[in-house]
Protein backbone atom coordinates (compact mmCIF):
# COMPACT_ATOMS: atom_id res chain seq x y z
CA UNK A 1 0.00 0.00 0.00
CA UNK A 2 2.76 2.43 0.33
CA UNK A 3 4.09 1.64 -2.88
CA UNK A 4 0.88 2.40 -4.54
CA UNK A 5 0.12 5.69 -2.73
CA UNK A 6 3.68 6.84 -3.05
CA UNK A 7 3.24 6.62 -6.49
CA UNK A 8 0.16 8.22 -6.27
CA UNK A 9 1.82 11.12 -4.96
CA UNK A 10 4.01 11.61 -7.44
CA UNK A 11 1.41 10.90 -10.52
CA UNK A 12 0.22 13.77 -12.10
CA UNK A 13 -2.25 15.17 -14.36
CA UNK A 14 0.16 15.84 -17.21
CA UNK A 15 1.35 12.26 -17.40
CA UNK A 16 -2.13 11.16 -17.73
CA UNK A 17 -2.44 13.54 -20.13
CA UNK A 18 0.23 12.31 -21.99
CA UNK A 19 -0.70 8.45 -21.76
CA UNK A 20 -4.08 9.57 -22.82
CA UNK A 21 -2.94 11.14 -25.80
CA UNK A 22 -0.40 8.53 -26.82
CA UNK A 23 -3.17 5.67 -26.70
CA UNK A 24 -5.91 7.95 -28.42
CA UNK A 25 -3.44 8.32 -31.26
CA UNK A 26 -2.05 4.74 -31.60
CA UNK A 27 -5.79 3.75 -31.41
CA UNK A 28 -6.82 5.65 -34.38
CA UNK A 29 -3.37 4.91 -36.02
CA UNK A 30 -4.39 1.46 -36.08
CA UNK A 31 -7.92 1.76 -37.54
CA UNK A 32 -6.49 3.55 -40.73
CA UNK A 33 -4.20 1.21 -41.43
CA UNK A 34 -6.99 -1.34 -41.33
CA UNK A 35 -9.11 1.11 -43.53
CA UNK A 36 -6.24 1.25 -45.85
CA UNK A 37 -5.25 -2.40 -45.71
CA UNK A 38 -8.63 -3.22 -46.66
CA UNK A 39 -9.05 -0.55 -50.03
CA UNK A 40 -5.42 -2.02 -51.41
CA UNK A 41 -6.78 -5.79 -50.67
CA UNK A 42 -10.26 -4.79 -52.07
CA UNK A 43 -8.83 -3.30 -55.41
CA UNK A 44 -6.69 -5.71 -56.41
CA UNK A 45 -9.59 -9.04 -55.27
CA UNK A 46 -7.19 -9.85 -52.74
CA UNK A 47 -8.97 -11.52 -49.64
CA UNK A 48 -6.41 -11.39 -46.93
CA UNK A 49 -2.53 -11.50 -46.67
CA UNK A 50 -0.95 -15.11 -45.60
CA UNK A 51 2.12 -16.87 -46.07
CA UNK A 52 0.79 -18.97 -48.65
CA UNK A 53 -0.08 -15.99 -51.15
CA UNK A 54 2.55 -13.23 -49.87
CA UNK A 55 4.91 -14.58 -52.65
CA UNK A 56 1.53 -14.18 -55.41
CA UNK A 57 1.15 -10.64 -54.32
CA UNK A 58 4.59 -9.61 -55.10
CA UNK A 59 4.77 -11.05 -58.56
CA UNK A 60 1.06 -10.92 -59.40
CA UNK A 61 0.03 -7.18 -57.71
CA UNK A 62 3.30 -5.63 -57.23
CA UNK A 63 1.57 -2.16 -56.66
CA UNK A 64 -0.44 -3.89 -53.68
CA UNK A 65 2.83 -5.49 -52.19
CA UNK A 66 4.67 -1.82 -52.41
CA UNK A 67 1.56 -0.07 -50.94
CA UNK A 68 1.83 -2.48 -48.40
CA UNK A 69 5.45 -2.09 -47.64
CA UNK A 70 4.94 1.68 -47.62
CA UNK A 71 2.22 0.96 -44.65
CA UNK A 72 4.53 -1.14 -42.80
CA UNK A 73 7.22 1.43 -42.93
CA UNK A 74 4.31 3.95 -41.43
CA UNK A 75 3.44 2.03 -38.92
CA UNK A 76 7.22 1.85 -37.79
CA UNK A 77 8.05 5.58 -37.71
CA UNK A 78 4.47 5.91 -35.89
CA UNK A 79 5.72 3.84 -33.49
CA UNK A 80 8.76 5.19 -32.85
CA UNK A 81 6.74 9.10 -33.01
CA UNK A 82 5.01 7.59 -30.24
CA UNK A 83 7.92 6.26 -28.69
CA UNK A 84 9.39 9.93 -29.13
CA UNK A 85 6.49 11.44 -27.75
CA UNK A 86 6.48 10.30 -24.72
CA UNK A 87 10.24 10.28 -23.58
CA UNK A 88 10.16 14.11 -25.04
CA UNK A 89 7.15 14.59 -22.71
CA UNK A 90 8.36 12.73 -19.76
CA UNK A 91 11.40 14.92 -19.55
CA UNK A 92 9.71 18.41 -20.39
CA UNK A 93 7.19 17.05 -17.14
CA UNK A 94 10.53 16.71 -15.52
CA UNK A 95 12.05 19.71 -15.92
CA UNK A 96 8.85 22.12 -15.64
CA UNK A 97 9.33 23.31 -18.91
CA UNK A 98 6.55 20.92 -20.88
CA UNK A 99 4.58 22.51 -23.97
CA UNK A 100 2.57 21.23 -26.36
CA UNK A 101 3.69 22.43 -29.28
CA UNK A 102 7.45 22.58 -28.08
CA UNK A 103 6.68 18.68 -27.43
CA UNK A 104 5.35 18.09 -31.12
CA UNK A 105 8.67 20.63 -33.02
CA UNK A 106 10.50 18.03 -31.12
CA UNK A 107 9.36 15.20 -31.24
CA UNK A 108 9.23 15.44 -35.48
CA UNK A 109 12.58 16.86 -35.22
CA UNK A 110 13.74 13.91 -33.63
CA UNK A 111 11.63 11.79 -36.31
CA UNK A 112 13.28 13.61 -39.23
CA UNK A 113 16.83 12.57 -37.70
CA UNK A 114 16.35 9.05 -37.35
CA UNK A 115 13.13 7.97 -39.13
CA UNK A 116 13.42 4.09 -40.39
CA UNK A 117 16.39 3.32 -38.10
CA UNK A 118 14.11 4.53 -35.01
CA UNK A 119 11.40 2.91 -36.58
CA UNK A 120 12.95 -0.18 -36.87
CA UNK A 121 14.52 0.20 -32.97
CA UNK A 122 10.94 1.04 -31.73
CA UNK A 123 9.12 -1.83 -33.65
CA UNK A 124 11.76 -4.37 -31.91
CA UNK A 125 10.98 -3.02 -28.55
CA UNK A 126 7.42 -3.46 -28.94
CA UNK A 127 7.71 -6.91 -30.34
CA UNK A 128 9.74 -8.19 -27.64
CA UNK A 129 7.71 -6.15 -24.79
CA UNK A 130 4.14 -6.67 -26.12
CA UNK A 131 3.48 -9.71 -23.68
CA UNK A 132 4.49 -8.22 -20.75
CA UNK A 133 2.45 -4.91 -21.91
CA UNK A 134 -0.52 -6.87 -22.33
CA UNK A 135 -0.52 -8.49 -19.27
CA UNK A 136 0.10 -5.61 -17.66
CA UNK A 137 -1.86 -3.03 -19.37
CA UNK A 138 -5.66 -3.41 -20.69
CA UNK A 139 -4.80 -0.15 -22.99
CA UNK A 140 -7.62 0.17 -26.17
CA UNK A 141 -4.73 -0.06 -28.96
CA UNK A 142 -3.08 -3.00 -26.92
CA UNK A 143 -5.56 -5.14 -27.10
CA UNK A 144 -5.69 -4.86 -30.89
CA UNK A 145 -2.14 -5.81 -31.17
CA UNK A 146 -2.76 -9.61 -31.10
CA UNK A 147 0.67 -10.71 -32.23
CA UNK A 148 2.03 -12.46 -28.67
CA UNK A 149 -1.27 -15.00 -28.98
CA UNK A 150 -0.81 -15.88 -32.92
CA UNK A 151 3.18 -15.98 -32.11
CA UNK A 152 2.50 -18.43 -28.66
CA UNK A 153 -0.10 -20.72 -30.77
CA UNK A 154 2.55 -21.26 -33.50
CA UNK A 155 5.66 -21.84 -31.36
CA UNK A 156 3.30 -24.51 -29.15
CA UNK A 157 2.25 -26.79 -32.13
CA UNK A 158 5.15 -29.03 -30.88
CA UNK A 159 7.40 -29.40 -28.06
CA UNK A 160 10.54 -28.33 -29.77
CA UNK A 161 9.31 -25.51 -31.25
CA UNK A 162 8.05 -24.50 -27.88
CA UNK A 163 11.10 -24.76 -25.49
CA UNK A 164 13.25 -23.28 -28.12
CA UNK A 165 11.09 -20.23 -28.92
CA UNK A 166 11.02 -19.39 -25.45
CA UNK A 167 14.89 -19.77 -25.55
CA UNK A 168 14.85 -17.58 -28.11
CA UNK A 169 12.65 -14.95 -26.12
CA UNK A 170 14.36 -15.25 -22.82
CA UNK A 171 17.64 -14.18 -24.63
CA UNK A 172 15.33 -11.65 -26.75
CA UNK A 173 14.31 -10.16 -23.36
CA UNK A 174 17.41 -10.15 -21.72
CA UNK A 175 19.59 -7.89 -24.79
CA UNK A 176 16.30 -5.64 -24.74
CA UNK A 177 16.36 -4.94 -21.08
CA UNK A 178 20.33 -4.62 -21.05
CA UNK A 179 19.72 -2.18 -24.12
CA UNK A 180 16.84 -0.01 -22.98
CA UNK A 181 18.36 3.05 -22.55
CA UNK A 182 19.25 3.16 -26.62
CA UNK A 183 15.79 5.49 -27.18
CA UNK A 184 16.20 7.64 -24.36
CA UNK A 185 20.24 8.40 -25.48
CA UNK A 186 19.16 9.01 -29.10
CA UNK A 187 15.72 11.27 -28.61
CA UNK A 188 17.23 13.24 -25.90
CA UNK A 189 20.76 13.36 -26.09
CA UNK A 190 21.42 12.91 -29.43
CA UNK A 191 23.45 9.92 -29.65
CA UNK A 192 24.19 7.90 -32.48
CA UNK A 193 22.94 3.78 -32.61
CA UNK A 194 26.52 2.56 -31.85
CA UNK A 195 27.57 4.74 -29.09
CA UNK A 196 23.80 4.39 -27.13
CA UNK A 197 24.36 0.43 -27.12
CA UNK A 198 27.42 1.23 -25.56
CA UNK A 199 26.28 3.04 -22.91
CA UNK A 200 23.09 1.17 -22.35
CA UNK A 201 25.24 -1.85 -21.93
CA UNK A 202 27.64 -0.26 -19.50
CA UNK A 203 24.85 1.08 -17.34
CA UNK A 204 22.66 -1.56 -17.13
CA UNK A 205 25.90 -3.99 -16.24
CA UNK A 206 25.88 -3.47 -12.71
CA UNK A 207 24.25 -5.44 -9.90
CA UNK A 208 22.21 -2.50 -8.35
CA UNK A 209 20.62 -1.81 -12.11
CA UNK A 210 19.14 -5.37 -11.84
CA UNK A 211 17.79 -4.67 -8.02
CA UNK A 212 16.49 -1.72 -9.39
CA UNK A 213 14.51 -3.48 -12.45
CA UNK A 214 12.95 -6.01 -10.57
CA UNK A 215 11.72 -3.82 -7.66
CA UNK A 216 10.20 -1.40 -10.79
CA UNK A 217 8.73 -4.72 -12.05
CA UNK A 218 7.26 -5.97 -8.64
CA UNK A 219 5.98 -2.74 -7.96
CA UNK A 220 4.26 -1.98 -11.74
CA UNK A 221 2.66 -5.88 -11.45
CA UNK A 222 1.27 -4.64 -8.01
CA UNK A 223 -0.10 -1.17 -9.20
CA UNK A 224 -1.90 -2.50 -12.33
CA UNK A 225 -3.22 -5.73 -10.89
CA UNK A 226 -4.52 -3.71 -7.59
CA UNK A 227 -6.46 -1.57 -9.67
CA UNK A 228 -8.05 -4.46 -11.82
CA UNK A 229 -8.71 -6.61 -8.68
CA UNK A 230 -10.80 -2.83 -7.24
CA UNK A 231 -12.62 -2.74 -10.30
CA UNK A 232 -13.39 -6.68 -10.07
CA UNK A 233 -14.81 -6.27 -6.41
CA UNK A 234 -16.94 -3.24 -7.56
CA UNK A 235 -18.12 -6.26 -10.15
CA UNK A 236 -18.83 -9.30 -7.59
CA UNK A 237 -20.79 -6.11 -5.42
CA UNK A 238 -22.71 -5.05 -8.52
CA UNK A 239 -23.54 -8.48 -8.90
CA UNK A 240 -24.96 -8.76 -5.80
CA UNK A 241 -26.63 -5.28 -5.02
CA UNK A 242 -27.87 -4.76 -8.59
CA UNK A 243 -28.05 -8.24 -10.32
CA UNK A 244 -30.65 -6.30 -12.73
CA UNK A 245 -28.60 -3.93 -14.40
CA UNK A 246 -25.73 -4.94 -16.70
CA UNK A 247 -22.85 -2.58 -15.50
CA UNK A 248 -20.13 -4.94 -17.86
CA UNK A 249 -19.79 -2.23 -20.21
CA UNK A 250 -18.67 0.18 -17.63
CA UNK A 251 -16.39 -1.77 -16.11
CA UNK A 252 -14.46 -3.05 -18.81
CA UNK A 253 -14.40 0.92 -19.84
CA UNK A 254 -12.49 1.16 -16.12
CA UNK A 255 -10.05 -1.60 -17.40
CA UNK A 256 -9.17 0.90 -20.40
CA UNK A 257 -8.98 3.52 -18.23
CA UNK A 258 -6.83 2.26 -15.13
CA UNK A 259 -4.29 0.50 -18.17
CA UNK A 260 -3.71 4.08 -18.93
CA UNK A 261 -3.31 5.39 -15.81
CA UNK A 262 -0.99 2.32 -14.52
CA UNK A 263 1.12 3.11 -17.24
CA UNK A 264 1.63 6.62 -16.49
CA UNK A 265 2.03 5.60 -12.90
CA UNK A 266 4.75 3.50 -13.57
CA UNK A 267 6.54 5.87 -15.63
CA UNK A 268 7.00 8.13 -12.39
CA UNK A 269 8.18 5.06 -10.47
CA UNK A 270 11.82 5.34 -11.92
CA UNK A 271 11.43 9.15 -10.68
CA UNK A 272 9.72 8.93 -7.12
CA UNK A 273 12.15 12.06 -5.76
CA UNK A 274 11.53 14.47 -8.82
CA UNK A 275 8.57 16.73 -8.32
CA UNK A 276 6.88 16.14 -11.45
CA UNK A 277 5.25 19.45 -12.41
CA UNK A 278 1.76 20.01 -14.61
CA UNK A 279 1.70 22.01 -17.55
CA UNK A 280 -0.43 24.45 -18.30
CA UNK A 281 -4.03 24.05 -19.83
CA UNK A 282 -3.88 20.68 -19.22
CA UNK A 283 -7.06 19.81 -17.70
CA UNK A 284 -9.60 20.79 -20.81
CA UNK A 285 -7.57 18.54 -23.00
CA UNK A 286 -7.39 15.70 -20.12
CA UNK A 287 -11.17 15.96 -19.95
CA UNK A 288 -11.85 15.39 -23.87
CA UNK A 289 -9.55 12.62 -24.36
CA UNK A 290 -11.52 10.58 -21.43
CA UNK A 291 -14.49 11.59 -23.06
CA UNK A 292 -13.52 10.30 -26.16
CA UNK A 293 -10.92 7.13 -24.76
CA UNK A 294 -14.45 6.26 -22.09
CA UNK A 295 -17.26 6.67 -24.82
CA UNK A 296 -15.51 4.48 -27.95
CA UNK A 297 -14.39 1.77 -25.04
CA UNK A 298 -17.79 1.91 -23.78
CA UNK A 299 -19.40 1.35 -26.92
CA UNK A 300 -17.34 -1.58 -27.43
CA UNK A 301 -18.06 -3.15 -24.08
CA UNK A 302 -21.74 -2.65 -24.60
CA UNK A 303 -21.78 -4.50 -27.62
CA UNK A 304 -19.57 -7.15 -26.72
CA UNK A 305 -21.45 -7.96 -23.26
CA UNK A 306 -25.08 -7.32 -24.74
CA UNK A 307 -25.18 -11.01 -25.76
CA UNK A 308 -24.90 -13.81 -24.10
CA UNK A 309 -22.82 -17.18 -24.16
CA UNK A 310 -24.38 -19.77 -26.50
CA UNK A 311 -22.48 -20.32 -29.52
CA UNK A 312 -22.99 -23.22 -32.34
CA UNK A 313 -20.23 -26.38 -31.53
CA UNK A 314 -18.28 -27.55 -34.70
CA UNK A 315 -16.52 -30.54 -34.33
CA UNK A 316 -12.76 -29.72 -36.37
CA UNK A 317 -12.41 -31.72 -39.06
CA UNK A 318 -15.10 -34.41 -38.04
CA UNK A 319 -13.06 -35.19 -35.06
CA UNK A 320 -12.87 -35.43 -31.62
CA UNK A 321 -10.13 -36.12 -29.42
CA UNK A 322 -8.63 -37.85 -32.39
CA UNK A 323 -10.52 -40.36 -32.16
CA UNK A 324 -10.28 -41.42 -36.00
CA UNK A 325 -8.65 -39.78 -39.18
CA UNK A 326 -9.73 -36.16 -40.07
CA UNK A 327 -12.33 -36.41 -42.31
CA UNK A 328 -13.38 -39.51 -42.98
CA UNK A 329 -16.55 -41.33 -42.79
CA UNK A 330 -15.16 -43.41 -39.78
CA UNK A 331 -14.64 -40.43 -37.76
CA UNK A 332 -17.79 -39.00 -38.82
CA UNK A 333 -20.36 -41.69 -37.47
CA UNK A 334 -17.95 -41.49 -33.83
CA UNK A 335 -18.30 -37.68 -33.89
CA UNK A 336 -22.18 -37.29 -34.33
CA UNK A 337 -22.54 -38.76 -31.46
CA UNK A 338 -21.49 -36.23 -29.29
CA UNK A 339 -23.91 -33.62 -30.78
CA UNK A 340 -21.75 -30.44 -32.23
CA UNK A 341 -24.28 -28.41 -34.20
CA UNK A 342 -21.80 -28.37 -36.62
CA UNK A 343 -19.08 -30.99 -38.47
CA UNK A 344 -16.37 -29.16 -40.16
CA UNK A 345 -14.48 -31.21 -43.24
CA UNK A 346 -12.82 -30.20 -46.45
CA UNK A 347 -13.15 -31.11 -49.83
CA UNK A 348 -10.85 -31.02 -52.69
CA UNK A 349 -11.69 -31.72 -56.46
CA UNK A 350 -10.19 -34.58 -58.16
CA UNK A 351 -9.07 -34.93 -61.15
CA UNK A 352 -12.25 -35.95 -62.74
CA UNK A 353 -14.33 -33.17 -61.80
CA UNK A 354 -16.00 -35.29 -58.38
CA UNK A 355 -14.94 -33.83 -54.64
CA UNK A 356 -12.99 -36.04 -52.18
CA UNK A 357 -13.16 -35.41 -47.95
CA UNK A 358 -9.55 -34.12 -47.25
CA UNK A 359 -7.57 -31.71 -45.42
CA UNK A 360 -4.05 -31.21 -46.99
CA UNK A 361 -3.21 -30.65 -50.27
CA UNK A 362 -0.86 -33.37 -50.81
CA UNK A 363 -1.23 -37.09 -49.62
CA UNK A 364 2.15 -37.55 -48.17
CA UNK A 365 0.94 -37.34 -44.77
CA UNK A 366 -1.68 -38.88 -44.77
CA UNK A 367 -0.84 -41.59 -47.29
CA UNK A 368 2.56 -41.92 -48.01
CA UNK A 369 2.57 -40.89 -51.41
CA UNK A 370 3.46 -37.09 -53.55
CA UNK A 371 0.46 -36.39 -55.22
CA UNK A 372 -2.20 -34.25 -55.05
CA UNK A 373 -5.88 -34.59 -54.82
CA UNK A 374 -5.94 -32.38 -58.02
CA UNK A 375 -3.48 -34.75 -59.68
CA UNK A 376 -6.17 -38.06 -59.15
CA UNK A 377 -9.33 -39.35 -59.86
CA UNK A 378 -11.92 -39.93 -57.18
CA UNK A 379 -11.38 -44.09 -57.80
CA UNK A 380 -7.53 -43.75 -57.38
CA UNK A 381 -8.05 -41.40 -54.18
CA UNK A 382 -10.69 -43.62 -52.66
CA UNK A 383 -8.26 -46.92 -53.15
CA UNK A 384 -5.93 -44.79 -50.53
CA UNK A 385 -5.08 -46.05 -47.14
CA UNK A 386 -5.02 -43.31 -44.60
CA UNK A 387 -3.27 -43.11 -41.16
CA UNK A 388 -3.62 -40.61 -38.40
CA UNK A 389 -4.32 -40.37 -34.74
CA UNK A 390 -3.16 -44.26 -34.76
CA UNK A 391 -6.48 -44.86 -36.55
CA UNK A 392 -5.92 -46.35 -40.17
CA UNK A 393 -8.76 -46.30 -43.42
CA UNK A 394 -10.10 -44.91 -46.65
CA UNK A 395 -10.41 -42.04 -48.23
CA UNK A 396 -14.22 -41.05 -48.14
CA UNK A 397 -15.81 -39.03 -51.45
CA UNK A 398 -17.66 -35.90 -50.45
CA UNK A 399 -21.51 -37.81 -51.41
CA UNK A 400 -20.93 -40.91 -49.40
CA UNK A 401 -20.12 -38.14 -46.43
CA UNK A 402 -23.00 -36.06 -47.39
CA UNK A 403 -25.12 -38.79 -47.71
CA UNK A 404 -24.49 -40.09 -44.18
CA UNK A 405 -24.80 -36.51 -42.39
CA UNK A 406 -28.13 -35.61 -44.41
CA UNK A 407 -29.24 -39.23 -42.74
CA UNK A 408 -28.60 -38.79 -39.47
CA UNK A 409 -29.59 -35.05 -39.52
CA UNK A 410 -26.11 -33.97 -39.03
CA UNK A 411 -25.26 -30.27 -40.52
CA UNK A 412 -21.80 -29.76 -41.97
CA UNK A 413 -19.58 -26.34 -42.32
CA UNK A 414 -18.02 -27.76 -45.40
CA UNK A 415 -14.62 -26.21 -46.02
CA UNK A 416 -13.74 -25.86 -50.23
CA UNK A 417 -10.10 -26.36 -50.60
CA UNK A 418 -9.43 -24.54 -53.82
CA UNK A 419 -6.06 -24.40 -55.90
CA UNK A 420 -5.03 -21.31 -58.20
CA UNK A 421 -5.50 -24.31 -60.92
CA UNK A 422 -9.18 -25.31 -60.19
CA UNK A 423 -10.82 -22.20 -58.32
CA UNK A 424 -13.34 -21.10 -60.09
CA UNK A 425 -14.22 -24.61 -62.01
CA UNK A 426 -14.39 -26.03 -58.53
CA UNK A 427 -17.04 -23.25 -57.42
CA UNK A 428 -18.98 -23.42 -60.67
CA UNK A 429 -19.32 -26.50 -60.84
CA UNK A 430 -19.69 -27.55 -56.26
CA UNK A 431 -22.52 -24.78 -56.66
CA UNK A 432 -24.49 -26.35 -59.30
CA UNK A 433 -24.09 -29.72 -58.27
CA UNK A 434 -24.61 -28.89 -54.42
CA UNK A 435 -26.41 -26.36 -54.06
CA UNK A 436 -30.13 -27.30 -53.57
CA UNK A 437 -28.80 -30.23 -50.71
CA UNK A 438 -27.14 -27.61 -48.60
CA UNK A 439 -29.91 -25.37 -48.34
CA UNK A 440 -32.42 -28.03 -47.93
CA UNK A 441 -30.25 -29.27 -45.25
CA UNK A 442 -28.85 -26.19 -43.81
CA UNK A 443 -25.06 -26.56 -44.06
CA UNK A 444 -23.03 -24.07 -44.41
CA UNK A 445 -19.57 -23.68 -46.48
CA UNK A 446 -16.34 -21.58 -45.73
CA UNK A 447 -12.88 -20.85 -48.23
CA UNK A 448 -10.47 -19.26 -47.37
CA UNK A 449 -10.52 -17.75 -51.55
CA UNK A 450 -12.10 -14.75 -51.68
CA UNK A 451 -13.15 -15.08 -55.47
CA UNK A 452 -14.47 -18.42 -54.74
CA UNK A 453 -16.77 -17.06 -52.16
CA UNK A 454 -18.27 -14.51 -54.67
CA UNK A 455 -18.93 -16.99 -57.03
CA UNK A 456 -21.04 -19.30 -54.46
CA UNK A 457 -22.86 -16.58 -54.10
CA UNK A 458 -24.59 -16.50 -57.13
CA UNK A 459 -26.30 -20.10 -56.09
CA UNK A 460 -26.16 -19.94 -52.66
CA UNK A 461 -27.68 -17.48 -50.12
CA UNK A 462 -25.12 -15.48 -48.09
CA UNK A 463 -26.62 -16.88 -44.86
CA UNK A 464 -25.03 -20.39 -45.98
CA UNK A 465 -21.31 -18.69 -46.82
CA UNK A 466 -18.91 -18.22 -44.31
CA UNK A 467 -15.68 -16.55 -45.26
CA UNK A 468 -11.71 -17.90 -43.30
CA UNK A 469 -9.71 -14.87 -42.43
CA UNK A 470 -6.29 -16.60 -40.24
CA UNK A 471 -5.65 -12.36 -39.56
CA UNK A 472 -7.62 -9.80 -38.79
CA UNK A 473 -5.88 -7.24 -40.67
CA UNK A 474 -8.85 -5.59 -42.41
CA UNK A 475 -12.24 -4.26 -41.29
CA UNK A 476 -15.24 -6.21 -42.32
CA UNK A 477 -16.38 -6.48 -45.30
CA UNK A 478 -20.37 -5.70 -46.24
CA UNK A 479 -21.09 -8.38 -48.29
CA UNK A 480 -19.68 -11.14 -46.08
CA UNK A 481 -22.58 -12.91 -43.67
CA UNK A 482 -19.75 -14.60 -41.39
CA UNK A 483 -16.39 -14.88 -40.79
CA UNK A 484 -14.07 -17.94 -39.68
CA UNK A 485 -11.09 -16.09 -37.55
CA UNK A 486 -7.99 -17.55 -35.91
CA UNK A 487 -9.04 -17.49 -32.53
CA UNK A 488 -5.14 -16.18 -31.10
CA UNK A 489 -6.32 -13.03 -33.58
CA UNK A 490 -9.59 -12.17 -32.28
CA UNK A 491 -9.96 -8.75 -30.37
CA UNK A 492 -12.70 -7.58 -28.47
CA UNK A 493 -12.88 -3.97 -31.12
CA UNK A 494 -13.27 -7.11 -34.04
CA UNK A 495 -15.90 -8.89 -32.17
CA UNK A 496 -18.00 -6.23 -31.56
CA UNK A 497 -17.51 -4.56 -34.70
CA UNK A 498 -18.96 -7.27 -36.34
CA UNK A 499 -21.82 -7.92 -34.16
CA UNK A 500 -22.70 -4.42 -34.61
CA UNK A 501 -23.04 -4.80 -38.76
CA UNK A 502 -24.72 -8.41 -37.17
CA UNK A 503 -22.19 -10.45 -38.95
CA UNK A 504 -21.34 -13.87 -37.61
CA UNK A 505 -17.94 -15.09 -36.12
CA UNK A 506 -16.54 -18.38 -35.85
CA UNK A 507 -13.13 -18.73 -33.45
CA UNK A 508 -10.94 -21.52 -34.99
CA UNK A 509 -9.29 -23.62 -33.16
CA UNK A 510 -8.96 -23.23 -29.73
CA UNK A 511 -8.58 -26.75 -28.13
CA UNK A 512 -7.51 -25.85 -24.24
CA UNK A 513 -9.95 -24.96 -21.73
CA UNK A 514 -7.75 -21.48 -22.16
CA UNK A 515 -8.05 -20.66 -25.25
CA UNK A 516 -11.77 -21.56 -25.56
CA UNK A 517 -12.48 -19.20 -22.42
CA UNK A 518 -11.34 -16.96 -24.13
CA UNK A 519 -13.55 -17.32 -27.40
CA UNK A 520 -16.03 -17.79 -25.04
CA UNK A 521 -15.32 -14.32 -23.20
CA UNK A 522 -15.79 -12.38 -26.19
CA UNK A 523 -18.98 -13.19 -27.21
CA UNK A 524 -18.46 -15.30 -30.13
CA UNK A 525 -21.33 -17.05 -32.79
CA UNK A 526 -19.33 -20.01 -32.97
CA UNK A 527 -16.28 -22.35 -31.83
CA UNK A 528 -14.61 -24.93 -34.43
CA UNK A 529 -12.30 -27.62 -32.46
CA UNK A 530 -10.95 -30.73 -32.01
CA UNK A 531 -12.23 -31.35 -28.79
CA UNK A 532 -16.09 -31.04 -29.10
CA UNK A 533 -16.84 -32.47 -25.86
CA UNK A 534 -14.66 -30.56 -23.75
CA UNK A 535 -16.49 -27.48 -25.60
CA UNK A 536 -19.74 -28.41 -24.37
CA UNK A 537 -18.06 -28.44 -20.77
CA UNK A 538 -17.04 -25.07 -20.84
CA UNK A 539 -19.99 -23.88 -22.70
CA UNK A 540 -22.10 -24.77 -19.69
CA UNK A 541 -20.19 -23.55 -17.03
CA UNK A 542 -19.77 -19.79 -18.86
CA UNK A 543 -23.17 -19.97 -19.50
CA UNK A 544 -23.31 -19.38 -15.30
CA UNK A 545 -20.51 -16.91 -15.33
CA UNK A 546 -21.65 -13.85 -13.51
CA UNK A 547 -20.33 -10.57 -15.13
CA UNK A 548 -17.52 -10.55 -12.43
CA UNK A 549 -16.06 -13.86 -13.58
CA UNK A 550 -17.13 -12.75 -17.24
CA UNK A 551 -15.02 -9.77 -16.89
CA UNK A 552 -12.32 -11.59 -15.39
CA UNK A 553 -11.64 -14.01 -18.22
CA UNK A 554 -12.03 -10.27 -20.81
CA UNK A 555 -8.97 -9.22 -18.33
CA UNK A 556 -6.90 -12.39 -18.67
CA UNK A 557 -7.25 -12.97 -22.13
CA UNK A 558 -7.71 -9.55 -24.17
Amino acid sequence: MVVIFHSFKNFKHGIFTLCLLINLIAWIGLFLFRIFSTFLLERAAIPLISFTNITNIIIKHPFVATGLVIEFIVFLLLTFWLATIAIIGFKMLLTESFYWDTLFQKSLEVLGRYHLLGGIITGVYLLGFLPFLHFLFKTPWLSNLTLTSMVTEFVSRNPFSLVGGQLLYICLLYFLIRFYLVLPLMVLENEGILSSLKISWQTTSTKNFWKKFWLALIKVFLITWSGYLVILLLQVIADWILPTYNLLAINYTLFSLWGIVSLGISITLAYTEVQITNPQGTFLLEFLLIAITFTLSFATGKVLFNHPINPVTIAHRGVNQKNGVPNTLESLKKTIKYHPDYIEMDVHMTKDNKFIVLHDNNLKKLAGIKAHPEDLTLAELKKLNVTANNHQTKLTDFDTYLKYANQHHQKLLIELKTTPNNATNFANIFAKRYYANIIENHHQLHTLDFQTLMILQNDIPKGNLNYLMPYNLTIPEENIHAYGMRYSTLSPDFVAINRQKHKLVYAWTPNSRLAINKALSLGVNGIVTDNVSQLHVAIKEAQHWSDAERLLQVLLYS
